[in-house]
């Protein structure tokens, strides 16, 4: 590391914190300081001001004191082209509304102007999803982490479908402390949870009574199929139960929910967040229950992909549903059961910020569907 470098990085440090100069050796710089001498606050003050600059620092408590390894960021392309971002968005809009129309029975490759009829789906489930990433980028944005905008996936295939395999964001600097990863790792399944409970509420609202019902469906195919067809029934959850046969007292069929745009786009929402927020590596959940028990988010995880798997052996005896097998595979060879570590893991999390990380953990009991698909 240069001169320049230990001189803008002691500046901003201050006298207070002693450079080891032998560590210049490793390429990093150690800064060390008496632990009563910065508080907890102050020494989040100085990660956020040496990634802005450009560095990466690591800290750490040691023998009453505060270690500070300082290492400059790698460049690289810290932000996405936003061309790509808007095309793809575009794309999916697309998408959505060709698998929105054909759920409401429209041949759109007869006329391809009748995918307006999946207009209201595309709305439902592109505003779901883009409230899950912007909670994750306005989060991420609010401590001061470089990230892309949000990419979509268009899903551009004939039947039945979601039309869209989700979006997501890439954040491209370290995650500051473990307060600022509950806060990514919960904006975004809050923010989509929250918007899902929107759209159910509206699409309940507006459900016709049983007779009104079977007359729509009607439209779209015969309701007593007498075996003709793939009958699909999507699975339930605690709380799309609440809606479903709680509130709506059980009218709507849940091999019939795919033919209303909202109620079908508020499922889908459930369903992403109970994904996502399976507590496990570095998918949302592992994140939030790292920044609340920290490393014994490890052995917990292991824990929760032997459920996962005895749940799935459990489907394909029963059912003959290897619903979850692509998600144990992607757990396997992506995102593993390690979370790598904060730049500072000592920081403490606040009550309020205990609670969310709490709640959004019971949030996934509630939306975990545990057979979201079958053929009945």
């Amino acid at each position: 590391m240069n001169q320049d470098r230990l001189q803008q990085i002691s500046e901003i440090l201050g006298p207070r914190f002693q450079m080891d100069y032998f560590s210049r050796t490793k390429g990093h710089a150690l800064y060390r300081t008496d632990e009563q001498s910065v508080s907890m606050e102050e020494m989040d003050r100085l990660i956020v001001e040496l990634m802005t600059r450009g560095y990466v620092p690591q800290i750490q408590r040691r023998n009453g004191e505060w270690l500070i390894h300082v290492i400059p960021q790698t460049k690289r392309k810290l932000l996405s082209n936003p061309v790509i971002n808007v095309l793809l968005f575009l794309l999916t809009i697309i998408t959505t509304m060709m698998a929105g129309a054909t759920l409401v029975g429209k041949d759109y490759f007869a006329n391809f102007g009748l995918i307006i009829y999946g207009l209201n789906y595309s709305f439902a489930v592109l505003t779901i999803l883009t409230a899950h990433e912007m909670g994750h980028y306005l989060a991420a944005r609010y401590h001061k982490m470089k990230v892309t905008l949000p990419y979509y996936i268009p899903l551009p295939i004939p039947g039945f479908n979601f039309g869209t395999l989700g979006a997501f964001i890439k954040i491209k600097s370290p995650i500051p402390n473990r307060l600022a990863l509950l806060d990514v790792g919960a904006a975004g399944p809050l923010a989509g949870f929250v918007t899902s409970l929107i759209f159910l509420t509206i699409g309940y609202l507006r459900l016709p009574d049983l007779q009104g019902i079977i007359a729509f469906v009607e439209t779209i195919h015969p309701w007593n199929m007498d075996g003709q067809g793939v009958n699909l029934v999507l699975g339930n959850s605690l709380l799309f139960s609440f809606f479903n046969d709680f509130l709506a007292g059980g009218r709507l069929p849940m091999n019939e929910i795919y033919h209303f745009p909202f109620i079908f786009a508020g499922w889908i929402g459930l369903l992403v967040t109970a994904i996502n927020l399976i507590p496990i590596g570095q998918l949302d959940g592992g994140h939030i229950l790292f920044s609340l028990i920290g490393k014994k988010a490890r052995m917990v995880g292991i824990m929760a992909f032997l459920l996962l798997l005895a749940l799935n052996f459990v489907l394909i005896v029963r059912y003959f549903s290897f619903v979850w097998v692509v998600w144990i595979i992607l757990i396997l060879v992506l995102i593993g059961f390690r979370h790598p570590p904060t730049l500072y893991d000592s920081m403490p999390l606040d009550k309020n910020r205990r609670i969310i990380g709490w709640v959004t953990l019971v949030i996934f009991v509630l939306c975990f569907s545990p057979l979201p698909i079958y053929i009945g």
